[in-house]
């Protein structure tokens, strides 16, 4: 996947996100910092969902890439950045978020809310991001 497509990709699966969140919860997304944190809260939400899903696997790698795909776009547009297709293990490539030498995994830890920890911040996550750039 070129620069060009994992760029688009990545800016639909966001607006996938507002379009999601909106329909299921009745949640305004609006790319502002502070919005990072409904995406803490959408998780949340969506761990209730998941018991019901038929497909659980793709619930999961669709929603934590929508979400991740958010949370980047966000960054994205306060602070900088691209995103990295890493295709390092074929059988399981990874997306990050590349700025100033640093690689962000969005999704990954919208995927360690979901499903490992719950008391996972992915608004600390994100916080740390900046202020890792921004000092």
């Amino acid at each position: 996947m070129n620069q060009a497509e994992i760029t688009k990709l990545m800016e639909e699966s966001s607006q996938d996100a507002v379009q999601y969140i909106k329909s299921e919860y009745d949640v305004e997304l609006d790319f502002s910092l502070e919005s990072i944190s409904l995406i803490d809260k959408a998780i949340l939400w969506s761990m209730a969902k998941l018991k019901d899903e038929q497909d659980k696997e793709k619930f999961i790698f669709v929603v934590c890439n929508m979400f991740g795909a958010y949370i980047g776009e966000t960054f994205k547009k306060h602070i900088g950045g691209e995103w990295l297709y890493d295709e390092t293990d074929p059988e399981a490539p990874s997306v990050y978020l590349a700025f100033s030498g640093k690689t962000y995994a969005f999704a990954g830890i919208c995927y360690e809310k979901l499903i490992n920890d719950v008391n996972t911040s992915v608004k600390k996550y994100f916080d740390l991001a900046i202020s890792n750039v921004t000092q």
